[in-house]
């Protein structure tokens, strides 16, 4: 199974059919511009995810309907969502310390 793969604890409807896995693909710039940005960043550098962001991404990596998306369970959800996010914050440099001079 590939890294980028979720197994669903309860299987949901797809396309006709029953789906007990989900895979995604990453984001490109089109994903971006037509999604938005999935996260909230503040300025101490932590960010918030905006789960109705991610609900698309879900869809639209995963090559599933926005429909399907919306009957995931919580858990789920959050196990799909957890994994679009290091898309996003991967490369993210810390912010500097400050200096103590």
């Amino acid at each position: 199974m590939s890294d980028n793969t979720v197994t669903l604890k309860k299987p949901i409807q797809a396309h006709d059919d029953e789906v007990k896995t989900l895979t995604f693909r990453e984001p490109n710039g089109d994903d971006i511009m037509t999604c938005g940005y999935p996260l909230q960043m503040s300025g101490d550098g932590s960010f918030t995810p905006l789960a109705n962001v991610c609900g698309k991404y879900i869809s639209r990596l995963g090559s599933i309907p926005a429909s399907s998306v919306k009957t995931l369970s919580a858990p789920d959800f959050q196990a799909c969502m957890m994994l679009i996010i290091p898309f996003f914050t991967d490369g993210l440099e810390a912010p500097a310390p400050a200096n103590g001079d």
